[in-house]
């Protein structure tokens, strides 16, 4: 009652009441036309809760419980590595939980011209000082310190070179101290490796943490030293955004922008690789490309079957052996036997604490090699490509056991050896492991012969044709123990390529295809299987000539199945798609290629693939109407055009076009009219190195 009296008594009244809530009304809506809208800053997004900087380290807020350590760094302005590789600060940009920052301020072309000089002037001084007190070693010194500012001062002059001041800084961060000092010791040792030096920004931290942040400006004084223009480009992460695998090699150049390969890459669910192009299109090259530059994606190892005698100066200049393959009645021929068999090595637990390797001898599926490449012998020489009948399976299946058995061979790895007695010019004897004599074809077919005199009358026709392939008849370079007959001495073991030339068997008739079947096994049971964790590849040239044999198609399809467990690639290189499209076989094989590289291909081309791979009509013309050098890839999921463009130095190994004459030409020493020249391998690795040399006008140089 009171309440209600009250508020009576102290309210308004009602005119009144209805005026000043207008005027509030008009107030509140004056106000909010007078404020604008607000969006946070860069500056605000980088705000944190709150800093404290220290003499080697800071400590962040990052949270109302939580804290950050970090330590700010720069490369030491002569701390860079003489000589670089592209992509050399990888590591320092790829680092967990780290900012990177490269500070880079060109200098003016005339200013850099006028600084040259007065460097060239001082190494001048110290030349003529140093020959008055007859001290060599500074005499040259001087003079190539003067002879490269001198070199880089006349590509400034012709606008082919610049020069710029660099400070590359970092701040990494850790959750603690201790896991902070321990993430510097890291990377500090990791840069070290490449010959790099780094400093603790010590007393310097807020300058330095602030130089890494995306403000744009350098806080951190006397950090930057000085680089040319070739220098500076091998410090930025290489990446191509045209195809994004990480790591790799330059297969080829998209405009100005270098395409970035991996064939290893983990986006790609198989390692192999098919590339077709007609002749003429840059076929060869683009492979050789492939093998020559692969090293720098980590293959130790590149097995060529050559058809044709295109890849011997490539395999020779990277260090190589190159292996004959042909029919010869003599000795001293190389021979490779289908029965050799060596242990295959198996990874347990990969990946964790508990790895191991277990090494087996796997006679079992020797035995089915083995039926493979009888049924290859009997389906090149019949009418009708007939294989092996279940009886001839059955016979040959126990020939063979019997064979191994009786050699006492078994799963343990050391039954494939024997110890030799070695006696030396002084008396004293030892023993060395020796491999075993293997079973040949001669062995096999004498075997067949005694069963089928027994009354095996269906054997007849399996022992004609397998005494064809026996010693010093039409097919027998297959029929001995194995032999190396090679003039590089390089060990099959030590050798980064071997190249198997079997350019000299015909081209007619099964002598190639039978040869490429023998030692695409042979290769994948001594290379392959025996090393699982190094990066390997295997290139089998003129690939078509193994279509028509179904049993080989099967035994590429399971090599290219298998290739990932391995850790090897399987590059098939052949002319024309359209023939791997007739037969079901052959288009399982490609089928499971996860690469494929596409130069130009005839009209009869373009349709198959296309509906294989599902491309659309604009990537078909660009197919068809490639240019020499041009190149479509379809990796994984992804698709790039490229061109193949090797570099003057390169070409003298990859050019199989024999009406362009390699050597110095008026303008320098690419592709020219002059004297026919090749190139050394020190001279290809100096060449490469130059490239990417860094020179500093202070003082020594390095990059």
């Amino acid at each position: 009652m009171f309440k209600r009296l009250f508020n009576r008594k102290n309210s308004p009244k009602k005119n009144e009441s209805s005026t000043e809530e207008q005027i509030s009304l008009e107030k509140d809506k004056n106000k909010g036309d007078s404020r604008d809208l607000y969006f946070p800053s860069m500056m605000d997004n980088l705000t944190n809760d709150g800093i404290t900087f220290e003499k080697d380290h800071f400590v962040i807020q990052t949270g109302l419980g939580d804290v950050k350590y970090g330590r700010s760094f720069f490369v030491k302005p002569s701390g860079y590595p003489r000589t670089v590789r592209i992509g050399w600060l990888e590591g320092l940009f790829a680092g967990d939980d780290m900012d990177v920052s490269v500070h880079i301020e060109p200098l003016d072309r005339n200013a850099a011209i006028k600084k040259l000089q007065k460097k060239i002037d001082e190494f001048e001084t110290v030349v003529y000082s140093a020959a008055n007190r007859n001290e060599g070693a500074k005499i040259e010194d001087a003079m190539q310190k003067r002879d490269d500012a001198k070199f880089l001062q006349r590509q400034i002059k012709n606008n082919q070179n610049g020069l710029y001041y660099v400070s590359v800084q970092g701040t990494v961060f850790a959750n603690t101290l201790n896991d902070l000092n321990a993430k510097s010791r890291e990377i500090e040792r990791d840069l070290g490796g490449e010959s790099i030096e780094i400093i603790n920004s010590y007393g310097r931290q807020k300058e330095g943490f602030l130089s890494c942040l995306p403000l744009g400006k350098n806080y951190l004084e006397k950090t930057d030293r000085n680089l040319d223009q070739l220098s500076l480009t091998a410090i930025f992460p290489h990446a191509s955004s045209k195809l994004n695998h990480q790591g790799g090699f330059p297969i080829g150049r998209y405009g100005r922008e270098y395409v970035y390969y991996n064939n290893f890459d983990t986006s790609l669910s198989n390692y192999s690789m098919g590339i077709f192009g007609v002749s003429g299109s840059g076929k060869s090259v683009l492979v050789k490309q492939i093998i020559g530059r692969g090293f720098m994606d980590g293959i130790e190892k590149n097995v060529i079957i050559d058809c044709e005698p295109e890849y011997i100066a490539l395999t020779k200049a990277l260090g190589g052996i190159v292996i004959p393959i042909y029919p010869s009645k003599s000795n001293q021929a190389s021979r490779i036997n289908p029965y050799d068999i060596f242990p295959e090595k198996e990874i347990i637990n990969q990946g964790y604490e508990n790895e191991y390797t277990i090494e087996r001898i796997n006679v079992p599926e020797k035995i089915t090699e083995l039926l493979e490449f009888y049924k290859v012998m009997k389906e090149s020489l019949t009418p009708d490509a007939r294989g092996l009948t279940p009886i001839e399976i059955g016979v040959l299946s126990d020939v063979l056991e019997e064979q191994f058995t009786s050699r006492g061979i078994t799963e343990d790895p050391e039954s494939i050896y024997q110890n030799e007695e070695d006696i030396d010019e002084n008396g004293r004897i030892t023993y060395r492991r020796k491999y075993i004599e293997m079973p040949t074809i001669s062995e096999t077919h004498k075997m067949l012969e005694e069963i089928r005199d027994n009354g095996y009358e269906d054997l007849k026709e399996l022992c004609t044709i397998v005494h064809l392939f026996t010693k010093n008849k039409a097919f027998g370079m297959f029929d001995g123990q194995t032999q190396i007959i090679a003039d590089s001495g390089v060990s099959l073991d030590d050798a980064p390529v071997i190249n198997f030339d079997i350019s000299k068997l015909s081209a007619n008739g099964i002598e190639r295809p039978l040869a490429q079947h023998v030692l695409m096994t042979w290769v994948w049971n001594r290379f392959i299987v025996s090393n699982p964790k190094a990066k390997k590849r295997v290139i089998i040239d003129e690939a078509w000539m193994m279509i028509k044999y179904s049993t080989m198609m099967e035994w590429l399809k399971q090599l290219s199945a298998r290739g990932r467990k391995w850790n090897v690639s399987l590059t098939l290189v052949s002319q024309r798609y359209e023939m791997f499209d007739r037969t079901e076989a052959a288009r399982d094989v490609v089928a499971q290629f996860e690469t494929v590289c596409f130069l130009k291909q005839s009209d009869q081309d373009i349709k198959p693939i296309l509906d294989t791979y599902r491309l659309s009509d604009d990537v078909g013309n660009m197919i068809r109407t490639a240019s020499t050098g041009d190149v479509i890839m379809k990796a994984g999921k992804q698709i790039v055009s490229f061109r193949s463009e090797p570099t003057p130095e390169e070409w003298p190994y990859l050019n199989t076009n024999q009406n362009i004459q390699m050597g110095p030409g008026p303008g320098g020493d690419g592709p020219g009219t002059g004297t026919k020249r090749v190139r050394s391998r020190e001279e290809m690795i100096d060449f490469l190195e130059h490239s990417l040399k860094l020179k500093e006008v202070e003082g020594e140089e390095v990059a």
